[in-house]
């Protein structure tokens, strides 16, 4: 009778395992679901690190910080801390209605560009969070965040969906050429609200032209920019204040 007894306790915790396994969503799954809450949520407040770097007819590289807040799925507002030819400079910029303001470049105004010049979006935090061209998306672990589970996924973006939206980004700078455009990411969900906590992004790709750099003249043959961020997200969903508006402009 006790046999039988713990033979049913154990089947019962087998199927029980088992329901729970078949709830538990794929990485994949779990990547679209994250990526549709963070929509949800509408705002966020963004912390992180990144490098930039362009090799071959022009050498620049820099490491940067960046500290602020963004309204999915158009509006952030940012300041940026970096270290370029031996100057540190600290550059503020409001990426709204289609199009992003700097400050701390140029002069001591405000500066406005079109939002959608490749150079732009790539800098620009917020259209990395924009998971539509994900695949391959693996698990890697399950670490806990400021006490709270996660799930650590690794995924690459599908190169023909990228060069295709690049080559949309480069056509408003009929100068610059984009090719060879290739990114991978790792991404950090609560296991609790499937919430993204922490996101990494690799992005390399093939640049010819006008690279929009101030006082630099056009690349005389193909250069290489890779960028690279480490975004934490917090604050998800609570009112972003003050309002991101556009700044008045020189």
């Amino acid at each position: 009778m006790l046999l039988r007894l713990l033979g049913c306790v154990a089947a019962l915790a087998i199927a029980c395992g088992q329901t729970a396994a078949l709830a538990e969503p794929s990485p994949a799954e779990l990547l679209q679901k994250a990526s549709t809450n963070l929509k949800d949520a509408k705002t966020a407040h963004i912390q992180g690190t990144g490098s930039f770097a362009i090799t071959s007819g022009l050498s620049i590289s820099f490491d940067f910080k960046l500290n602020g807040d963004v309204e999915i799925p158009d509006k952030s507002r940012l300041a940026t801390q970096m270290s370029l030819l031996g100057q540190s400079l600290a550059v503020d910029t409001i990426t709204i209605g289609g199009k992003t303001f700097s400050k701390g470049l140029i002069g001591s105004g405000w500066t406005v560009t079109a939002a959608n010049d490749p150079q732009g979006a790539v800098l620009d935090p917020l259209g990395q969070t924009d998971l539509s061209a994900v695949t391959k998306v693996t698990e890697v672990d399950r670490p806990v965040i400021d006490g709270r589970k996660t799930r650590h996924l690794s995924y690459t973006i599908d190169q023909s969906k990228l060069a295709e939206k690049m080559k949309l980004q480069s056509a408003s700078t009929p100068s610059l050429n984009v090719s060879g455009a290739t990114a991978t990411g790792e991404i950090w969900v609560r296991t609790d609200d499937n919430q993204i906590v922490r996101q990494t992004v690799k992005i390399s790709m093939d640049m010819a032209g006008d690279l929009g750099i101030p006082g630099a003249a056009p690349a005389s043959g193909t250069s290489t920019l890779d960028i690279s961020f480490d975004l934490t997200f917090s604050h998800l969903g609570e009112p972003v204040s003050p309002a991101i508006t556009a700044p008045p402009t020189q």
